[in-house]
């Protein structure tokens, strides 16, 4: 383990042991119970968890969670890399925008905007339909039932969006999907152990088609997300080479199944609440309010990218010593009654306001609109084309899967008829 994570460990004696909590905040048996967890999160001042490597203070309630997402200089989104931390390495050594903080985090982010940009989306909403209209096409030529995760809503990262985005062939989309699907393993490493070998493997095979991506770009260019970064520039400046494997890398082979975790979630929270989904049928112009409420309730899980505290400092009442890793949850923000009265409750007429799904502050997702863009033209083609599915199983029980911090929807199966 690291200096920093010994030192943490070695102080860990001076916190206040009334605060910690024994929990495993990737196991099966919590991830099932995490919704009723957040809420619990939402209204409780942060607590440690100091098992299974470096210490951690959890943040759930919403004003805890906005004041470490504000402030990096004393929660840095540059955690440490190597043994002890290998867990919170979800990218294996690559550096997302959200974990890059100060001027780095300005620039990169600026230098990413023009893909992001109005023209950008209105390019892929219109490749997203007519996508998005075939895979309905393929369920509705199939059986009376289907399920909603691995015919529809998981499908929005590999042919939707992929597809759109990038206009990959189908070797190099299956070779992105493989490592989305290994990918939640790295976050399950203990400390000292290497990365799971086929983590290794499938993470090479996507690197080698992002580099062929690369060169083909700065050959031919097109209308399309890779062309648009190699080709963006702020003032005569422009990614480096790195830059740009690791923002192609960690945008199209990892981050993008945000928006199918928050599909899943979208799709459960509607359809075990059939009176109101009969509301969007008749009036789909609430559909936009209502996955706002979906995501408020359901996103796509209860950590995003964790801080490393750079000071001893204190929040929520909390001690919090430096170097200790503080993971602010976004999920349990959105359950908190200050911020959402009654915030169990779903409500497609809620309309609400702040929601913590995407971030806040200066990490707040630069692809947020592109994922909302996407969840409301799935959900509004799927209500369209199907007005009267159902749950098969109305005692239907989730299950989820997914990283430390995801819940992956597993499996959602909906009668057509």
């Amino acid at each position: 383990m690291t200096a920093l994570a010994d030192m943490t460990r070695g102080k860990s004696a001076e916190l206040d042991r009334s605060k910690v909590v024994d929990i495993d905040l990737g196991g099966s048996a919590f991830k099932q119970n995490a919704h009723r967890l957040m809420a619990e999160w939402a209204r409780s001042p942060p607590f440690y968890v100091l098992s299974y490597g470096p210490p951690q203070v959890v943040c759930g309630r919403y004003a805890d969670v906005q004041e470490v997402f504000a402030d990096p200089e004393r929660f840095s989104s540059e955690m440490p890399r190597g043994r002890g931390f290998e867990q919170f390495d979800k990218f294996m050594g690559l550096q997302f925008i959200t974990q890059m903080d100060g001027e780095r985090h300005a620039r990169i982010r600026r230098l990413l905007l023009p893909a992001f940009s109005a023209r950008s989306l209105a390019r892929l909403a219109s490749g997203i339909t007519g996508i998005v209209d075939a895979m309905l096409d393929a369920i509705e030529n199939g059986a009376d039932e289907f399920d909603a995760m691995e015919d529809f809503g998981a499908q929005l990262v590999g042919n939707a969006l992929l597809t759109a985005m990038l206009n990959l062939d189908e070797h190099q989309k299956q070779a992105f999907l493989a490592f989305h699907d290994v990918l939640p393993r790295t976050t399950y490493t203990k400390p000292g152990e290497p990365f799971p070998p086929e983590c290794v493997a499938a993470f090479d095979r996507a690197g080698a088609i992002v580099n062929q991506l690369i060169a083909e770009k700065r050959t031919t260019p097109g209308a399309d997300f890779i062309s648009d970064l190699i080709a963006a520039r702020d003032q005569g400046d422009k990614l480096t080479d790195r830059e740009l494997f690791d923002q192609i890398f960690t945008i199209c082979g990892a981050a993008l199944s945000a928006t199918s975790r928050s599909a899943g979630g979208t799709l459960y929270t509607l359809y075990t609440h059939p009176d109101q989904l009969a509301e969007l049928v008749r009036d789909p112009s609430l559909i936009p309010a209502a996955i706002e409420e979906c995501l408020r309730l359901a996103s796509n899980g209860y950590f995003t990218f964790p801080r490393i505290a750079t000071r001893d400092t204190e929040v929520g009442g909390t001690r919090i010593l430096k170097g200790m890793v503080v993971r602010p949850s976004p999920l349990a923000a959105n359950y908190d009654p200050d911020v959402f009265p009654d915030p169990l409750r779903f409500d497609i007429r809620r309309n609400p306001k702040r929601i913590m799904a995407f971030g806040t502050g200066p990490h707040h997702c630069i692809g947020n609109i592109l994922g909302r863009t996407t969840i409301t033209i799935a959900i509004t083609r799927l209500l369209a084309r199907f007005p009267s599915a159902r749950l098969a199983d109305p005692d239907f029980v989730p299950s989820y899967g997914g990283a430390v911090g995801e819940l992956r929807l597993e499996h959602l199966p909906i009668r057509i008829h």
